[in-house]
Order: C-alpha cells, then structure tokens, then sequence
C-alpha cells in the first residue's frame, strides 16, 4: 500500500552502525579473553611460586599436629606420674596440670607453623590485585561504551525527530 512506511531491517540505524557494534564488542570480547588468559597464566605461576614456598611451613604444621597427637598422650602421662611422686599431689591434679601444659605446647607450635604459612601464601596477593585491576577496566570500558552508546542514541533520537 502506498501510505505504508517500509520498516528497515536494521531497526533503525544503519548498516555502519551495526558492524561498528560488532567491531566494539569483537575487540572486547578478544581483550576480555586475552586478559583471562593471562590472569590465569599468573595465577598458575603463583600457585607453582607459592606451593615451592610452602612445603617447608606445611611440614612443620603437620609435624607439630603429629606430635601434639601422638607423642603428648604418652609423655604426657609419664609426666603426670612423676609430678604425683615428687609433688605428693592427687593424681587428678597431677593430669590436669600436664594436660594444660600439653595443650599450650601443642598451640604455641601449631601458632608459629600457620603464622610462618600465612607469609608464604602472601605470593598469591599478586594475582588477587592483578584480577582487580582486570576486572576494573572491564567495567571502566563497559561504563565508556554504554554512555558512547547512550549518546549516539540520542543524536539518532534527534535526527529523526526534527
């Protein structure tokens, strides 16, 4: 029919318009990718960095653990038995002061084995503020598209209503 408005596939905006778009989006999403990529190649580097430090710290945590589980029970009688001899005290009491000082002994090791641990996973901090600083320029890029986007938008608005 005559009085009938054809309708443009493109909904609008021109054809440059759309392969501009899928330009912008293509170089985004390859930036985006290769970004992942290396975060992930630091990441990996990290762990390998990180995982040499800590075998001797994981060690010490694991022998101290060990030793607060195994060889306390037995020393820890003994010397509850000789505390009852010397002392002259209950046997109860004698237990319970051997087994507050088994209990201090194991902690104080346990306390230095995962402080020195905490420093050697410090290594994993770079990859923690590289991903940051990633995801922050996506959003930064993201925010600057949307408002260039918004004002083409706008001029288009306008053109096609004057």
């Amino acid at each position: 029919m005559g009085h009938e408005t054809k309708v443009n596939e493109q909904n609008g905006s021109p054809k440059a318009a759309s392969k501009g778009l899928a330009g912008d989006v293509s170089e985004f999403a390859h930036d985006v990718l290769t970004l992942a990529e290396l975060q992930a190649q630091l990441f990996a580097a990290d762990v390998q960095n990180c995982s040499q430090r800590i075998v001797v710290p994981g060690a010490a945590l694991l022998a101290g653990a060990a030793l607060g589980l195994a060889c306390f029970p037995v020393a820890l009688v003994g010397l509850a038995l000789l505390i009852v001899q010397v002392f002259e005290t209950t046997p109860a009491a004698a237990f319970l002061i051997v087994a507050a000082m088994g209990a201090v002994t194991s902690a104080l090791v346990c306390l230095v084995s995962s402080l020195r641990m905490r420093k050697r996973l410090a290594v994993l901090a770079r990859s923690k503020q590289e991903l940051v600083r990633n995801l922050r320029w996506i959003k930064k890029v993201l925010e600057r598209t949307r408002i260039t986007r918004k004002k083409h938008s706008l001029d288009n608005f306008w053109r096609t209503v004057t």
